[in-house]
């Protein structure tokens, strides 16, 4: 599973929405992250024109370990 990195914690702190504005660090982390994201969804895109999915087992084989 791919998962999107940023620069520190994602996210931002504030009881009502003047307060998360004046979180300037959490900001600047939700805009990395989403830029981040835009990049990591454009890159999964073109590699589907190009790169073959893997292929799937026949069969699933499923244990039971309560024997």
């Amino acid at each position: 599973m791919p998962v999107v990195s940023s620069q520190y914690w994602n996210e931002v702190h504030g009881q009502t929405p003047g307060e998360v504005r004046q979180d300037l660090e959490g900001l600047q982390v939700m805009r990395t992250l989403g830029r981040n994201m835009a990049w990591l969804l454009k890159c999964i895109d073109v590699a589907k024109e190009t790169v073959p999915f893997p292929e799937k087992e026949p069969v699933r084989h499923r244990t039971n370990f309560i024997r």
